[in-house]
């Protein structure tokens, strides 16, 4: 995700320790153009001041830089290691703070921000309207929220969903076979892979923002992203509940190797796309 060019924000699942895990996800090209469209959305000029929320290693805060070398920005993120990886990629061009969606109006000053920008990651957000409410108080009065997620209800194609059965299920059959904890449910799956566009919409009304653009994109995904898909503990702990997400998601890339070997496959998948002003 940024996941995320985008980053992913783990730790607000509240209290997951979050890991390098979503690297493979950043660096897969395609995804990295499915979180392009939302930088389209972040106003340019005049040095704005941008709260980069869930920045992960910098990725996304480096192309906002890129596109406008005047904003003042400003990344947070629950993890101190990747925040020392944005600080790397960007040096004195970012300030870089320790921090998730619920605490940033206990961080920063009301108003102190003309956008805030969260790449891929609102999906691991727990409490949506405890964050929106946050938000909305950092952000300057005509300030603008952009968001997005590919991981929501919808967001697969239909045609696609046996794609990932057969995968789940496969991977399920072949970890009892090895004598595997396989529980059965994901103790602590993230609600946000259960919201809907619609439900989007609504926390974002409810929360007093107006403007609301919503846009859905449908793209195109091959076996690469996949991979890195199942590499992510949010897909692996969902898919295989009661295993070490590491074995899981080793399980689930040799079950994905084995079963499209020879055959090239893709999937598509819907990303779903929010701007928002606060009055």
């Amino acid at each position: 995700m940024n996941a995320r060019a985008g980053t992913e924000f783990p730790q607000v699942m509240g209290g997951a320790k979050p890991s390098m895990d979503y690297a493979e996800l950043r660096r897969d090209p395609e995804y990295a153009e499915l979180n392009r469209a939302l930088l389209d959305l972040v106003p340019v000029g005049s040095g704005p001041s941008v709260l980069d929320l869930g920045c992960g290693d910098g990725a996304v805060s480096e192309q906002l830089l890129l596109r406008d070398p005047a904003m003042s920005l400003v990344g947070a993120d629950p993890d101190p290691a990747l925040l020392d990886e944005a600080r790397a990629r960007l040096g004195h061009r970012g300030r870089f703070v320790v921090g998730d969606a619920a605490s940033v109006s206990r961080l920063f000053p009301r108003d102190a921000f003309d956008t805030v920008v969260l790449a891929n990651c609102i999906h691991l957000v727990p409490d949506l309207a405890e964050a929106l409410d946050a938000i909305g108080e950092v952000l300057a009065g005509g300030g603008r929220l952009v968001f997005n997620s590919a991981f929501y209800s919808g967001a697969e194609d239909a045609a696609d969903v046996p794609v990932y059965a057969e995968l789940v299920g496969t991977a399920r059959r072949v970890a009892r076979k090895r004598g595997l904890p396989l529980a059965r449910s994901a103790a602590g799956r993230p609600a946000g892979l259960r919201r809907s566009a619609g439900d989007y919409q609504a926390a974002l009304a409810a929360g007093g923002f107006t403007g609301v653009a919503t846009t859905e994109r449908a793209f195109t995904l091959g076996r690469r992203f996949l991979t890195a898909l199942c590499s992510t503990p949010m897909f692996a702990t969902a898919a295989l509940p009661g295993i070490d997400r590491h074995i899981a998601a080793e399980l689930l890339t040799e079950t994905l190797e084995r079963q499209y070997r020879r055959a090239p496959f893709t999937i598509t998948r819907r990303c779903v796309y929010f701007s928002a002003i606060r009055p």
